[in-house]
């Protein structure tokens, strides 16, 4: 007999639910690291030898709840990428801090 994810996760408390939907969303950009690593067609050790660290730190960057700005930029670096951060306030407005102002990169579809 097979139990569903779903059917097992709705059994949780609430309390519990909500801290698993937060670890999911802790672990956004991580996902979106790999994604982009991936579409470059750049394995986890390509990563590490050009951004000089290991394969197992890549690893652990991809699946970090909290990851240091540094190693984003290191690990965008590495695949020829660059970091622009947006930070917004409350009332709408938005402060960009570009970390590669020599890249200039265009929205994908």
């Amino acid at each position: 007999m097979s139990t569903e994810w779903k059917d097992l996760r709705a059994e949780l408390p609430e309390e519990v639910r909500d801290r698993l939907d937060a670890k999911r969303r802790e672990r956004r950009l991580g996902k979106a690291l790999a994604e982009v690593r991936k579409t470059m067609q750049a394995t986890q050790q390509d990563v590490a030898s050009r951004a000089g660290m290991t394969q197992n730190t890549v690893s652990k960057i991809e699946n970090a709840d909290d990851v240091l700005l540094s190693s984003v930029v290191r690990y965008m670096h590495s695949i020829g990428g660059g970091v622009e951060l947006v930070l917004k306030t409350p009332d709408g407005k938005a402060t960009r801090v570009d970390f590669d102002p020599d890249i200039h990169v265009t929205q994908g579809s």
